[in-house]
């Protein structure tokens, strides 16, 4: 057990808040349960939990109203788990993009919740933990990519910002655009989706084997690794081990586009919680790529940016609003270059 134990259980139906809490004791928590988001907002306010598990509809607050307002004011933010019965992707992609960082459909599955709640939990403790920069070795790329490469770590409050990064990117941008959004299979395939909609790029999920297109977003499918071979460029899926407590995870994207881009690469990280794409950051760096952070006090979840902030040097910390613009910006030289010098 980590050091983070303390659960607020938020369920006005008794049946499963005597499921949850006998759940959580067995596993070692320490649990309160309240049975409205009226109750746990005000709880909330006064004591401190590293993990709330809430449902969603609720007397006086609901489910989604408590997230919102824990992101909004409860600093640090803990781990927030909707656990409801309402599960159309519509309702899942909502309960996502109003801040809440894992959802889970009733009934309830024993094992889902130990799951779910000790991988955010390790997440959270990554980021509580003093954060040791690793030296690496990794040099720019020995020949010249075929185009400039960006790559994109996203977690808890993601989907609304990458559609936000995205409207700004320039239409014009000559580059290939790799994203790691953190979810489950059903969520990226529905956002990628939405994506294509809304931004006007062309947006699809990364495929085994299959070498980009200038111009395409290609978001990492749910439970596998995407990283890019240096010497072909083409995209790889695996199901490795999780990385951070998370796969899809950024550091294997990281680390490859250093590898096989060196200077040719934009490395962006959003949102999130826990500490995924720092370690890859460092390899970015190492290859003399390009290093933008989004500005911690405009995420969703603020612990992804702020340890990228805390593991590397040289860097753009950057509002959401004008992540796009930046990446645009980044990618002009890089691109120009790749063309007059092939």
């Amino acid at each position: 057990m980590s050091k983070f134990n303390r659960v607020l259980v938020v369920e006005d139906e008794l049946t499963n808040a005597i499921l949850l809490k006998r759940i959580l004791l067995r596993e070692g928590y320490t649990v309160t349960v309240v049975n409205n988001g009226l109750d746990a907002k005000q709880l909330l306010e006064r004591d401190t939990f590293d993990a709330v598990l809430t449902d969603w509809m609720m007397p006086q607050m609901d489910g989604i109203e408590l997230i919102k307002f824990i992101r909004e004011n409860i600093k640090p933010n803990p781990l927030v788990i909707m656990i409801t019965a309402l599960v159309s992707e519509s309702a899942k992609i909502y309960a996502l993009e109003s801040g809440a960082d894992d959802y889970i459909a009733k009934p309830i599955d024993v094992d889902e919740i130990s799951i779910v709640l000790n991988d955010g939990l390790n997440r959270l403790l990554q980021v509580s933990e003093a954060n040791k920069v690793t030296s690496h070795t990794t040099g720019e790329a020995k020949t010249l990519p075929p185009f400039a490469a960006v790559a994109i770590a996203a977690s808890t409050g993601g989907p609304p910002t990458l559609l936000e990064v995205f409207r700004n990117i320039e239409s014009n941008t000559k580059a290939v655009f790799f994203v790691v959004q953190h979810g489950p299979a059903w969520m990226l395939e529905t956002f990628a989706q939405r994506l294509l909609k809304e931004t006007g790029f062309n947006v699809q999920l990364a495929s085994n084997f299959v070498t980009p297109v200038l111009g395409n977003v290609y978001l990492a499918p749910g439970d596998k690794h995407l990283s890019i071979d240096p010497i072909s460029y083409k995209m790889l899926l695996d199901e490795g081990p999780k990385e951070n407590f998370v796969r899809p995870a950024a550091d294997p994207l990281f680390r490859s586009v250093a590898k096989a881009f060196g200077r040719y690469c934009v490395a962006v990280v959003l949102t999130g919680l826990g500490k995924d794409g720092s370690q890859g950051l460092t390899h970015i760096a190492n290859a003399k790529g390009t290093i933008i952070i989004q500005d911690p006090s405009t995420a969703i979840a603020p612990s992804m940016p702020q340890a990228a902030l805390n593991t590397v040097s040289n860097f753009r910390k950057i509002a959401a609003k004008n992540i796009g613009r930046a990446i645009s910006e980044a990618v002009f030289p890089l691109a120009a270059s790749i063309k007059i010098n092939t």
